[in-house]
């Protein structure tokens, strides 16, 4: 099933963890703009709304923008521009020559659960997943060999 555009908050999960497990860590854009997409669990300051949206005339691509509930300027996924690997950075004013702010959201095994496709290209994609960086959790890009049965990581979407 493809998204509706909508607010949803966005859940990772572990390599083998079922979706109706409670808990877990949402991407979140607590860090602020010109950052990595960090993550972390629910609470009452949680920023971990995201507003997701068709791109029009593409199948399965989408933006992912945070929900701000000021005046500045929403932060938008982003990944540095043919450069495979590397952070999801939440960016505010792209250079669109540098980032590529579009995503290929495509459902996975189970209802409500989808991967994040970056690029691909012969041999891999890139799929969106989450990494410890030492003091927090970002989400960065897993180069996966287009090889059957590989792993890709796996996402819950909630819709708001």
């Amino acid at each position: 099933m493809t998204l509706k555009d909508g607010l949803y908050t966005i859940r990772h999960l572990a390599e083998g963890e079922p979706p109706v497990v409670p808990g877990g860590m949402y991407a979140s854009s607590k860090d602020g703009k010109d950052k990595p997409v960090t993550a972390e669990p629910l609470g009452p300051d949680s920023k971990i709304r995201w507003f997701v949206a068709c791109v029009p005339g593409k199948e399965n691509e989408y933006t992912i923008t945070e929900l701000r509930d000021d005046d500045s300027i929403p932060g938008q996924w982003a990944r540095a521009t043919n450069k495979p690997g590397g952070p999801v950075m939440l960016i505010a004013r792209p250079n669109v020559d540098m980032f590529t702010l579009e995503w290929g959201i495509q459902e996975a095994d189970e209802p409500g659960v989808y991967n994040i496709r970056g690029d691909s290209r012969i041999g891999a994609s890139d799929w969106a997943d989450l990494r410890d960086q030492g003091v927090k959790p970002e989400v960065l890009l897993k180069s996966v060999p287009v090889v059957p049965g590989m792993y890709i990581p796996r996402w819950v979407f909630t819709k708001e």
